[in-house]
Formats: structure tokens, sequence, C-alpha cells
């Protein structure tokens, strides 16, 4: 835990830092699978998943009241876990989001943040950045216009990171299965945040593979191999699953095993990408791919330096469909038997 989240006093702070932390500053309270009701409170797995929830917080919270980005991403770097890093820089993107969208008429801070001091985290930042256009008024409806300030091969993940904010915060919407997905998304998008709907459910569900597989199964088969790509993405990036974890969602996969293998794939890709490596990440390489976490990591960037040679059309559409395509070709690829 960081001096942030542990209750130590706030350092001093600026009049429009001070305004900033009484009105977005976040609790790390909100990180209880308690709190929330979620069905996995009892999973063994719960203390790992609530810890990188607390992390995230975290990082909004120094986020809000660092307004130097070259300070706050030395802070980042130097007191937090390399495990754990990545989710404190997705707390970071929630706040740039949110400033962009307040000031919309500014240039974004969170394509400035991404593009220049911390490139390597750029991902994970985008998924923050989706939380804020869950929370904000007309964020939503503002998804398409604010991802097309951002890079278009990472802007992307903001769609996931709605996804997540609304299987993580209403969850029991979703318990049914027939929640849709928001009106009006693009494909891309739609696709998008039924990856993020499903990566909540790891934190929903403790984990726990039978839960989770039979929460997905409540979906229309025609979302859910989004749904288990976003697992994927879980179990290589977060973590905190008990051992054996991999090969029970693979068998309970079924006709999605390539969709979660997917998943592992992007998931190791921001990873090994970041820089900041984590033991499950090695050990779900491994186990199941059989190969380490830069091999796998490869294979997204092959992907996409294919897909940029072979593209022959207009820009939107190429930034509207990168992320599909990138998911078709990994799944041609991963449907080869590279992995066990």
């Amino acid at each position: 835990m960081t001096a942030l989240s542990s209750g130590m006093p706030v350092p001093s702070l600026t009049l429009g830092g001070r305004v900033r932390h009484l009105a977005f500053r976040q609790s790390p309270r909100d990180a209880s699978f308690a709190r929330h009701g979620f069905p996995g409170q009892s999973s063994p797995s719960r203390a790992h998943l609530e810890h990188v929830i607390e992390t995230f917080i975290a990082g909004f919270n120094l986020a809000l009241e660092s307004p130097d980005h070259t300070a706050l991403t030395h802070q980042l770097d130097t007191s937090y876990a390399q495990p754990y890093l990545g989710f404190a820089y997705e707390g970071v993107g929630l706040w740039l989001a949110i400033s962009d969208l307040l000031l919309p008429w500014s240039d974004s801070r969170l394509a400035w943040f991404t593009k220049t001091v911390a490139p390597r985290h750029d991902f994970i930042a985008m998924v923050g950045a989706g939380f804020a256009v869950a929370r904000l008024p007309f964020g939503l409806a503002r998804l398409e216009s604010y991802q097309s300030t951002l890079d278009p091969f990472t802007a992307w993940c903001v769609a996931d990171g709605v996804g997540f904010h609304d299987g993580f915060f209403h969850w029991r919407r979703y318990r049914s299965g027939s929640k849709p997905a928001p009106r009006g998304l693009h494909p891309q998008n739609r696709a998008l945040f039924d990856a993020g709907v499903g990566r909540s459910f790891w934190w929903v569900y403790g984990a726990e593979p039978e839960s989770i597989a039979a929460a997905i199964d409540r979906f229309d088969v025609t979302r859910r191999p989004e749904m288990w790509t976003g697992i994927g993405t879980a179990l290589v990036y977060a973590g905190g699953h008990q051992p054996g974890c991999e090969h029970r969602l693979l068998a309970l996969a079924g006709v999605n095993r390539v969709d979660l293998l997917s998943g592992i794939t992007l998931g190791a890709n921001m990873r090994h990408k970041g820089g900041n490596p984590a033991p499950w990440t090695d050990t779900v390489c491994a186990s199941v791919m059989r190969c380490p976490v830069a091999e796998v990591s490869s294979w997204v960037d092959q992907e996409v330096a294919a897909y940029l040679d072979s593209w022959d059309g207009r820009a939107q559409s190429m930034r509207e469909g990168c992320y599909l395509e990138l998911r078709a070709r990994l799944a041609a690829r991963l449907g080869e038997g590279r992995a066990s």
C-alpha cells in the first residue's frame, strides 16, 4: 500500500489541488468486495483482487494531486511493486480523462501523457479513461469523439474500461445475461464493451472459473467470445487466481477457447510493453502458451504490423476496425495450435 492509500497525510496542495482533492478523491474502501456485495466474497483470491483496486484508487488520488506529470510518473514508478504498477497508471487514466471531458476545449491531457511521459502504460491508462466516460453525464455519447483525440491503436481500450465499470459497479444488472450493451456503439466499441464486462467478472466472482463460466453462459452466444477474451486478459494481467485455474478456464471456455487465449495474448502484451512483469503472467504464459511472455507479446506486435502493411483504405476505417482485425488475426494464429 502507498502513503495515499494507507491514510497518511496528504502532501501540501495548491488551491486547485485542494479543490480537486475535495471534489474527486476516492476512498480505498471502494475496493471492498463486501461493499459491493460480490458473490465472490469468500474467494481465496479476494485479498489480491481488492489490492488491485486499492492500487487503482491510489493512482487516481495521486494523479489529481500531482499537476506535474513527469514528477507523477517518477513517483508512481518508485512507489509500487512492478506487478501492481499498471493499476496505478490505470487510475491516472481515469483522472486525466475526467479532466479532458470536463474541459473539452483543451488539448487532451491523456493523449499527451501517454505519448510523452508514460507510453509504456498507454493501454492500461486508456482502460482507466473508460471509467470517466461511464461516470460523467453524457460521457457515453461522447465516447467516439473522445477516442478520436487519442492514439487510434490504444483508444479502443477506452470502451473496454466502460464495460468493466458497468460490470463491476452494476454487476447485479448483468446476473441474468439479458442486459444489453449501450445503444449506438460502433461495432468495435460494442465488442470491447463486452470484453470489459467479461473482465469485471474476474472480480465479481472472485476468479472462480465455474462461477465465471456460468455467468458468461447466461449471455447470448454472440457476446460470449469477447467476454472470454476479457477473462483471458484478467487472468494473465491481474492474476490472483488459484493454481490450475488457467486449465479449468480453458476447459470451461469450450468453443470460446481461442477467445480466452487471445485475451491472454493481449494481456501479456500489455505486461511486456509496460515493463512491469508479474510472476502470474510468467506462469500462465509458460503453462498455457508454452512460451515466455516476451514471445507471446510479440504475436500482437507482429499482427499489428501485418495489418498496417496490408491496409489500403481510409484512415478512419482503419482506426474503427483495428481491434476487430487484430482479434481475427490472433484467433487465426492461435487456432493453429500454438497453445496447449
